[in-house]
């Protein structure tokens, strides 16, 4: 269990808790996107200039920020973990709700942008969300999407069996 905390951190796990539930998001989402975008490290910026977490672009975090109430923002407010967690949350609910609540769509989407998503909505004739995900013509985008949802998947099954391995050891020591 030690190793795969390794490879599936939970840092800012509170502040993922209350930003997801706040949004009406699973938390396992938020931290595996958070896991495909930076490895949870809060101070990276892509060569595409997106900042923090959850790899928010600067026009996106000052739009996020105009909704939260946030005056004077600043793209380097990104960099902030709560900061980012709260305005990235914010926008993964936004884009989840234009796409009907499919987060295959959504991360798609979060990816490679809406216009595209709706592009490849439009010319498939899917029969089910792996269809479409499997006929995402980018890479790295069909790559990233998968990603998301195994990680959720993980995240999910590591919290049951942390849970599962504690009340374990709660239950030896009381027999003892």
């Amino acid at each position: 269990l030690a190793y795969w905390r390794i490879l599936f951190p939970t840092a800012y796990w509170s502040q993922i808790k209350l930003d997801a539930t706040a949004n009406g998001l699973d938390p396992y989402m938020v931290a595996a996107l958070i896991r495909q975008e930076t490895e949870f490290n809060a101070q990276a910026i892509s060569n595409k200039s997106a900042y923090g977490l959850m790899q928010l672009l600067p026009s996106v975090g000052k739009s996020m920020a105009k909704e939260e109430g946030i005056h004077h923002f600043d793209a380097n407010q990104l960099l902030d973990p709560s900061t980012n967690i709260r305005l990235g949350t914010r926008y993964l609910k936004q884009t989840l709700n234009k796409f009907g609540g499919q987060p295959e769509y959504a991360f798609a989407a979060y990816n490679a942008g809406d216009d595209r998503v709706l592009d490849w909505q439009s010319i498939g004739n899917y029969h089910g969300m792996d269809e479409f995900v499997e006929s995402i013509p980018f890479t790295e985008t069909r790559e990233y999407v998968q990603a998301i949802v195994r990680n959720q998947q993980i995240y999910k099954e590591l919290d049951l069996l942390s849970s599962t391995t504690a009340k374990a050891k709660t239950g030896s020591t009381a027999n003892q």
